[in-house]
C-alpha cells in the first residue's frame, strides 16, 4: 500500500541532539520495547519540548518523564534519562501540569544535563508511542540522526482506519 506523506502524524524530536534506535539504549526496559516503540535521543542540552500537540497525561513523580496523550488519542512517552528516577526530582523543573493542553514544540520541562552526567547518570532520552497505543498504529517510521528539539521529526505514524 501507499503512503501519502499528508497521510502521516509527525512526532518532532523532544530534545536537540542526536536520536538513535530505541534498541541502541542500555535500559533492557526500553530496548526490549517493554513500555512502547520508538526512538530515543543524545541529548545536547537541557530544553525539553513537547513532540506532539495533546494534552500531559503523565509526570511522573521524578518529574522525569511526561506522557502527551495526543488529540488523536495516541500517547507518547519523553523519559528523560536512563535511571534518573534515582534522583527523585533533582535536575528537573516542569514548565506544564498534568491536564494541560500543549502544542508540539512547546517547551514542557528544563533539564540540568550536566549534573546529570556528572552524577554517572544517562542522559539519553527514549521518545516512546506507549504499548497502551501501539495497536492503533499501522505504520511507524522512525529517522536517525542529529535533530533539533521541536522541528526536527523524529517518528511519523499512520493510525489504523476505525
Amino acid at each position: 500500500m501507499f503512503f501519502k506523506p499528508k497521510d502521516f502524524t509527525r512526532v518532532l524530536s523532544p530534545m536537540s541532539g542526536k536520536v538513535i534506535a530505541l534498541s541502541e539504549t542500555e535500559d533492557p526496559i526500553f530496548s526490549g520495547k517493554v513500555v512502547g516503540d520508538g526512538v530515543a535521543v543524545i541529548p545536547g542540552d537541557g530544553e525539553v519540548v513537547a513532540p506532539i500537540s495533546g494534552v500531559v497525561s503523565l509526570i511522573a513523580d521524578g518529574k522525569h518523564s511526561y506522557g502527551i496523550t495526543g488529540f488523536d488519542g495516541i500517547e507518547v512517552l519523553v523519559h528523560i534519562g536512563i535511571d534518573t528516577v534515582k534522583l527523585k526530582g533533582e535536575c528537573f523543573k516542569p514548565l506544564v501540569k498534568v491536564g494541560q493542553r500543549i502544542e508540539a514544540g512547546q517547551p514542557i520541562c528544563s533539564v540540568d544535563i550536566a549534573t546529570i552526567r556528572e552524577r554517572g547518570y544517562d542522559a539519553t532520552t527514549p521518545v516512546v508511542i506507549t504499548s497502551s497505543s501501539i495497536d492503533s498504529i499501522k505504520r511507524l517510521v522512525m529517522r536517525v540522526g542529529f535533530c533539533e528539539a521541536g522541528k526536527t521529526e523524529c517518528m511519523k505514524y499512520i493510525l489504523v482506519k476505525q
